[in-house]
């Protein structure tokens, strides 16, 4: 449901004002997988800050993993989740994240297999930086995603439930938990952090996120006018580190979809164009490309959250 011009604005203010948690920098090791591990428990002089674990263990490792979870009335009962642990995995230390939703696949089969290869797109990037990759599988009929516009259980039923699996799982740094979404994906991806329906994974929780030819119009504005939408935006007191990565011949970009003003609308809210916003144009249409997900990562790297 979408409010009212005043009254969205109101409530915005009012949901957003009571404890935001804070964007972090984080230091140059911080991107660098093959870093020594003791030095991010506070022992290195300019360490500045502390992981947070979730102190899971017991999942599968490393490599490629397939989890399930049961929640009854969503898809066919039984939800997929592909995973990628790097070799350099240790249970004892705390992990970053990197959450990845896939677009549009046309049909359940398809969604499991468009799951497999954004997980697989991640996974050269994850081996060398060390982060886990965490694929979910879309639950919607056209192997898209029940969002927050169907009665639950839905598809952020599932999210919130994935979330507390692989923490329960995995010893996730839960500070440097990040989001990327493709296309229908990056729809969601703004949805979550824009108006924060799953809160594990709102931007109280989430350090950074990446959309690729996704929208704030298509889930997050839905229905809005720009006034409205920009309220969105205007209001949220954390300014969340944000990348949109878009092909030059994407129809995403320009009329009637627009993709290419979101930048714009950010910077107005008080993003900040090569620090906490990162808009990258490429040669190419709607799509992503492996070569991306080293520039994302270079982005995300950089930040984390603390309360």
């Amino acid at each position: 449901m979408k409010l009212p011009g005043k009254l969205l604005l109101l409530t915005l203010v009012g949901c957003n004002a009571a404890g935001a948690a804070t964007t972090v920098r984080l230091p140059p090791w911080a991107c660098d997988g093959n870093n020594d591990r003791i030095f991010r428990n506070g022992l290195q002089v300019g360490d500045f800050v502390r992981p947070s674990p979730s102190h899971g263990s017991g999942g599968a490792i490393p490599g490629r993993q397939l989890r399930t979870l049961s929640i009854a009335g969503l898809g066919n009962g039984t939800q997929k989740l592909h995973i990628y642990v790097p070799p350099n995995y240790n249970p004892a230390y705390a992990t970053p994240l990197v959450i990845t939703l896939h677009g549009t696949a046309g049909s359940p089969a398809n969604a499991d297999l468009y799951a497999q290869d954004v997980r697989n797109a991640w996974q050269s990037v994850a081996a060398t930086r060390g982060f886990i990759v965490a694929a979910p599988v879309a639950n919607g009929a056209s192997g898209s995603w029940k969002d927050g516009l169907s009665a639950p259980p839905n598809d952020y039923t599932f999210l919130a439930a994935a979330m507390a699996d692989l923490r329960a799982a995995y010893n996730i740094d839960d500070s440097r938990t990040q989001l990327w979404g493709f296309s229908a994906g990056g729809h969601v991806a703004h949805d979550l952090l824009v108006n924060g329906p799953v809160p594990a994974l709102d931007e109280n929780h989430v350090a950074a996120y990446a959309v690729s030819a996704g929208r704030l119009f298509a889930l997050a504005c839905l229905g809005d006018s720009e006034e409205q939408c920009q309220a969105r935006l205007d209001t949220q007191v954390r300014k969340l580190p944000f990348d949109l990565h878009l092909g030059t011949a994407d129809p995403m970009a320009g009329p009637p979809y627009n993709a290419a003003q979101d930048p714009a609308r950010f910077e107005t809210a008080g993003w900040v164009m090569d620090d906490t916003l990162n808009y990258y144009v490429f040669g190419g249409g709607h799509t992503y490309e492996a070569g991306h997900f080293v520039d994302i990562w270079n982005f995300f790297c950089r930040f984390a959250v603390t309360p």
